[in-house]
């Protein structure tokens, strides 16, 4: 089979690769799309180098279509389309043991432990698969895995009817974020970056404002949003505490300042920096702060939603690439232009 290999540090080879061995539990799956994320830049640019060896097929937002499958495998048949759920959890730390599997200490994950989906053919356990509505294109399969990412984080943040939700980032997670919190009972959300594109994509998503905070103090904006009294709840998705802001504070330093007393601040951002919290005017609000980390079972539910078009999928969208020209893809998110989303990688 073909294979767009990550073969070094910013270097990926379209080449010949070895085809996976469908074992007891597994299915062989001819891909079709295979979405371009945050995570797969970092191993592109040698940042995970004490996880990741190379070579390695990279790639965990995929879909495509079932051409074998092992023994044992029983509520897939070959001619199934499905998308595919990453997480590999060991099912023996606490956190399995607790339900919370996408927690788990030894998780693993398709297209970065283990071959992905930058290939002609992908191999997947049974039970990472779930099967794609008639009406849902191969595209938009390939990009549940995204927006189940923004499906727990709203499901994390515990959003109740009424709420002002801030969203900080409108990258692709971001915007994954947005697209649940506007299917909620929210009052209205607003979205934060430093790219006008990204922003007039999270107003075409529903967002009821938009706030540039290289132009404008991001914590100031977000009072006038909330009428001063704060907001009731603010999704980092950032990380980086190193950005040309106004007011100089770093992401998950603003949300502290925007929520209102007893508010709450979910964090997704993953920033490789200290952060210059007041940890005072926390405790004095006696706020609550939680991580959310990938998805855990939102897979059905995105994949009922797409069915119904609830999910304006095509506006995070920015580009099209041949797996042939994965390398020229990974090149073009690496830089980072502001006017880019999400590259998708079609292979058949």
């Amino acid at each position: 089979m073909k294979a767009a290999l990550t073969v070094d540090t910013r270097e990926i080879v379209y080449k010949d690769a070895p085809e996976p061995d469908c074992g007891p539990g597994q299915v062989l799956i001819a891909v079709r799309y295979t979405g371009i994320c945050g995570s797969d830049i970092h191993v592109y640019r040698g940042e995970f180098s004490g996880r990741v060896s190379f070579p390695v097929i990279q790639g965990h937002e995929f879909a495509g279509v079932v051409v074998e499958k092992g023994r044992e495998v029983r509520s897939l048949k070959v001619g199934d389309r499905v998308c595919v759920d990453p997480i590999i959890s060991c099912r023996r730390c606490p956190a399995c043991l607790s339900g919370a599997y996408n927690a788990c200490r030894n998780l693993k994950l398709l297209g970065i432990d283990l071959n992905g989906g930058f290939a002609q053919l992908a191999l997947a356990d049974e039970e990472q698969c779930f099967k794609v509505p008639e009406n849902v294109s191969d595209r938009d399969a390939a990009l549940a895995e995204l927006f189940s990412i923004g499906m727990h984080a709203a499901t994390m943040s515990r959003i109740n009817p009424g709420d002002k939700v801030v969203v900080l980032g409108a990258g692709r997670v971001g915007l994954a974020v947005l697209s649940n919190l506007v299917l909620t009972a929210c009052e209205k959300v607003a979205a934060v970056d430093l790219s006008w594109e990204k922003l007039r994509i999270a107003q075409g998503l529903g967002a009821h404002a938009t706030i540039n905070s290289s132009e404008m103090d991001a914590v100031e904006a977000v009072a006038e949003f909330t009428g001063g009294q704060g907001a009731d709840c603010v999704i980092e998705c950032v990380g980086e505490a190193d950005l040309n802001v106004v007011g100089g504070l770093a992401p998950i330093s603003q949300a502290v300042e925007m929520i209102r007393n007893a508010g709450r601040i979910t964090v997704l951002g993953q920033g490789p920096g200290l952060y210059g919290v007041r940890w005072k005017n926390f405790v004095w609000k006696e706020a609550a702060i939680q991580a959310s980390r990938v998805s855990r079972g939102e897979f059905p539910r995105v994949l009922a939603l797409m069915a119904q078009g609830r999910f304006k999928t095509g506006l995070l969208v920015s580009g099209e690439y041949p797996l042939a020209k994965t390398a020229e893809a990974f090149r073009l998110c690496d830089r980072e232009p502001p006017d880019v989303v999400k590259i998708m990688v079609k292979t058949s």
